[in-house]
């Protein structure tokens, strides 16, 4: 039996939004105590159909009688939801846990976004949990008031919504930063509140890295879900295809840890799936050999008299992998005071990379940059972080078409044709990029079951071209997207003329336009939506969770910018 208390037992003087509140439905739920998410801890994976959360409230040891009836709940305004929502996280942990706008931590918190965009979305609250335990009392609280919540892993989604949530609750997984090789070094578990660089940090030292991530500050569960292009995919696969199990919170709170043997059905889900099936609290991967952390790579700069060549050179390259897959690059088409340039990312996946006949191409041509050298991954990591700013307005958008030199020559040509669009767009830095997905890369993504992209041998080697771009104002929004939007409309179509086109979509270098889900192809789309009815029939994670790629739609659909 638990003790009723009064309101003033519990409230801050300074709570004065709580005059919003009924305290009479609030205080029950305040009684939901750590100790009792226990008991969902290992329990059964799949939701019951009888599954309501006064029932899970009561297995937790809270008096449902006490309880207003769910139903009043639901017809409660948002702000009112959210707010009973958020001060219950309040008084249940201490103030670093849980940032309101009154905390100046909050304004610190919320200006933490890579993209300026998602800056400006302003939750109701921020939670930092820190156990596993506190993100099952996050979703269970959420869906008890139907307040909706967003989850935070780095941040570095470009568009609103990503991982953030307007007038909800803003799930920040920082704290969950754990970094634990097994005994064997075979395995090492990756708390989601990790950068990349924080993980290649620790497992330099050991002589061993990951499949994951290039930019160091990008982190490591949105960039894993989403699929996750590593300096390694030629050789191991992407990083999804080297995780061997994920700790899940499902949306009855249930605490699970999922493998291709124990679910195989949510395991491939969410390698590629996204945010659309749990809350991922642990990855574990298959650690990779590297000595001393070190690795060879750079940026090599061409003018455009070697555009032609460079573009030759990127092509072969991409043909050419599975010759020597610790090979890799990516080109960047720009305009930097009036000259285009080619900025080319090489690396090699061991030292001494300029030795390697596969670069020979680029070797014979004369850049008038070159930082390529041996490298410690981490540091590495931060160089190319460097060239990703902080503060300003940001998106990413983009396309996949099958490898081929005509097409990438099309692409560069169609994107400096209409760059002129965005000559008065203050700060205005369009980039145009080409990444391979190498024949490597696909035959990885059979691994344990396959994952959920929907790409098979038969369709590489590919090219992802993708249109990255910052800008200041909010005012010059139009302007960039319809630019972006022209480019790769244009592109599609000559990919479609060419036969190369492919409907693919990277969810990592997805606009808040494109369906991503629906780029994997119907019979996988179909597939991942049954999943999902499996373990969230009520579809918390489509409905109270309603940013990112869903199953069924783009974060902003229905527009008439270029969608895929």
């Amino acid at each position: 039996m638990f003790h009723v208390f009064s309101a003033a037992t519990f409230l801050p003087a300074n709570f004065s939004w709580i005059k919003e509140l009924d305290v009479a439905m609030i205080l029950p739920v305040l009684l939901l105590s750590l100790g009792g998410l226990a008991g969902i801890v290992n329990a059964q994976a799949y939701e019951p159909a009888d599954f309501n959360v006064t029932a899970a409230l009561e297995e937790l040891g809270i008096e449902v009688s006490e309880l207003p009836p769910l139903a009043n709940l639901a017809k409660r305004a948002e702000t009112g939801a959210c707010s009973a929502a958020c001060l219950t996280l309040s008084l249940l942990y201490d103030k670093e846990s849980v940032l309101t706008k009154a905390d100046a931590a909050y304004d610190v918190f919320t200006s933490s976004y890579w993209s300026e965009i998602q800056n400006e979305v302003s939750p109701r609250c921020v939670f930092k949990p820190s156990t596993t335990k506190d993100v099952s009392a996050a979703v269970l609280l959420s869906r008890l008031t139907q307040c909706p919540f967003a989850v935070k892993s780095g941040g570095h989604a470009a568009f609103a919504g990503g991982s953030s949530a307007e007038g909800g609750i803003t799930i920040s997984l920082e704290k969950l930063n754990y970094v634990r090789l097994s005994c064997n070094k075979k395995k090492v578990t990756i708390g989601p509140g990790n950068r990349w660089a924080d993980v290649y940090r620790k497992l330099d030292t050991r002589d061993l890295t990951v499949a994951g991530g290039r930019v160091s500050s990008v982190g490591t569960g949105g960039l894993t879900l989403g699929g996750g292009i590593s300096f390694f995919s030629n050789i191991y696969g992407w990083a999804c295809d080297n995780v061997v199990k994920y700790e899940v919170v499902t949306a009855a709170g249930y605490i699970v840890q999922v493998t291709a043997k124990s679910d195989p059905e949510l395991y491939w889900a969410l390698r590629g799936g996204g945010n659309n099936f749990g809350i991922v609290t642990a990855f574990t991967f298959e650690t990779l050999p590297l000595p001393k952390g070190e690795m060879w790579g750079g940026t090599k700069t061409y003018l455009e008299s070697s555009f032609d060549e460079v573009s030759d050179a990127f092509s072969n390259l991409i043909a050419s992998s599975p010759k020597d897959p610790n090979a890799g690059s990516w080109v960047a088409w720009l305009q930097n005071s009036g000259m285009k340039l080619a900025a080319t990312e090489l690396w090699y996946a061991k030292p001494d990379g300029d030795q390697a006949a596969i670069f020979s191409e680029f070797q014979n041509i004369t850049p008038i940059a070159d930082s390529t050298q041996n490298r410690v991954l981490h540091e590495y990591t931060d160089v190319l972080d460097a060239s990703n700013a902080y503060g300003f307005r940001e998106v990413y958008y983009g396309l996949t078409v099958k490898a081929n030199a005509e097409i990438a020559k099309v692409a560069r040509r169609i994107f400096f044709e209409e760059l002129p669009a965005t000559a008065g767009v203050a700060g205005a830095n369009p980039v145009l990029i080409f990444q391979g997905i190498t024949e490597g890369q696909i035959a990885h993504m059979s691994k344990n079951g396959g994952n959920a992209l929907g790409i098979e041998p038969a369709d590489g080697p590919l090219y992802i071209i993708h249109v990255a771009a910052w800008w200041e104002n909010e005012s010059d929004d139009e302007t960039i997207y319809s630019f972006i939007s022209k480019v790769l409309k244009r592109i599609k179509s000559e990919s479609q003329k060419l036969g190369l086109a492919s409907d693919y979509v990277y969810m990592n270098y997805a606009s808040t336009f494109e369906n991503v889900i629906a780029s994997y192809g119907s019979q996988n789309a179909e597939r991942l939506k049954k999943i999902a009815a499996s373990y969230d029939p009520s579809g918390v994670f489509q409905k109270l969770q309603p940013g990112g790629f869903k199953l069924d739609r783009a974060p902003s659909p229905n527009s008439d910018y270029f969608s895929g």
